[in-house]
């Protein structure tokens, strides 16, 4: 996960466009047959601001059914089929990150305000001779999860980050450690009693297709959906173009459950280029994509309200992260969205 700006600038445009109304039934469940949703509400698509800026133009979200559910199993990244297709994750996602270099996980488990949110990715998990760590004694990990259960809210590890991805890579280079990799982290996740994992593998060089990245995808897959936990994705649109543009690649993007984008940026231009090449390009489904919102110092109110609200066309919103110190302003203003 990179706390990093890219596409910042600018000042908010013109105001709002107002949007026509629309919507769109249930998507077809994955690797299956269409299930019809319920009825649309009105909302619809995302306006550019007037002349003078390109920032925020932002229509109301179109309440559209639920996701169906899927039929037929899911392709794996290699043409075979695995346990079964992605979880349906309908409805708004408002996924939170919390970083381990922030206070022990045990002391957010009474700070933290877990109001609308939806999954909890604690980051992030490293891995050294097949052990896996969130840096954290177990039973601070446990008060936390314990604490965010009670409230409703799954919570994920978020395996790699922008520093510390290189370790897992190295781990799956080797062919023959990727079983005993996988083993071991469903071990920790069911030690953590967590409901899944995000990869945040962030080095698309080294996840190509000739490698072994699609292969760990595969096991992990195979091992974790059969109980009942997610696979997330932390992805930039910059990280799949390194990795290539193969069919292999389309295929492991569509096996996640559903994928944050790193997008941190306060232009709403930014995001509306990102997300036509995510759903047009790559063919992601608009309800398996959260938009990413950095808690920095360049965001406003206003525009954490904007994204949040825009974000519900498509599968919701991603946070980075908790204990930034400007939370206090803007996670109530994206509760207050939602």
């Amino acid at each position: 996960m990179v706390a990093v700006l890219p596409g910042c600038g600018g000042t908010v445009g013109g105001p709002a466009v107002t949007n026509a109304t629309g919507g769109s039934n249930g998507s077809n469940g994955a690797g299956g047959v269409t299930s019809t949703g319920g009825a649309s509400g009105s909302g619809g698509a995302i306006n550019q601001g007037g002349a003078g800026g390109d920032d925020v133009g932002v229509g109301g979200a179109a309440s559209g059914g639920a996701p169906g559910s899927g039929g037929a199993p899911a392709s794996n990244p290699d043409g075979s089929v695995d346990s079964g297709p992605p979880a349906t994750t309908g409805g708004t996602k408002v996924v939170m990150y919390l970083p381990n270099w922030s206070g022990s996980f045990a002391s957010w488990a009474t700070k933290m305000d877990f109001k609308k949110m939806t999954h909890l990715n604690l980051s992030f998990g490293t891995v050294k001779s097949n052990v896996w760590s969130l840096g954290a004694a177990d039973a601070d990990v446990k008060t936390l999860v314990d604490a965010a259960h009670a409230a409703k809210v799954k919570v994920l590890v978020s395996i790699g980050g922008a520093d510390d991805d290189i370790g897992i890579i190295n781990s799956y280079a080797t062919a023959a450690n990727i079983d005993p990799l996988v083993t071991s982290l469903d071990a920790f996740v069911t030690r953590l009693d967590l409901d899944g994992v995000d990869v945040d593998l962030e080095r698309g060089a080294m996840m190509k297709s000739s490698g072994n990245f699609p292969a760990f995808l595969k096991a992990l897959i195979a091992k974790l959906r059969p109980e009942g936990k997610l696979i997330t994705s932390a992805l930039a649109q910059y990280i799949v173009e390194d990795a290539g543009s193969d069919a292999t690649i389309t295929a492991w993007l569509n096996s996640y459950d559903f994928i944050n984008l790193m997008i941190y940026s306060t232009n709403m231009t930014t995001y509306t280029k990102e997300l036509t090449w995510w759903t047009t390009t790559k063919m992601v489904p608009k309800a398996n994509l959260t938009w990413g919102v950095e808690f920095s110092s360049k965001l406003t109110v206003d525009i954490a309200k904007q994204l949040t609200t825009a974000s519900e066309a498509y599968g919701g919103v991603m946070l980075w992260e908790y204990s930034q110190g400007t939370e206090a302003q803007l996670w109530p203003a994206v509760q207050g969205s939602i």
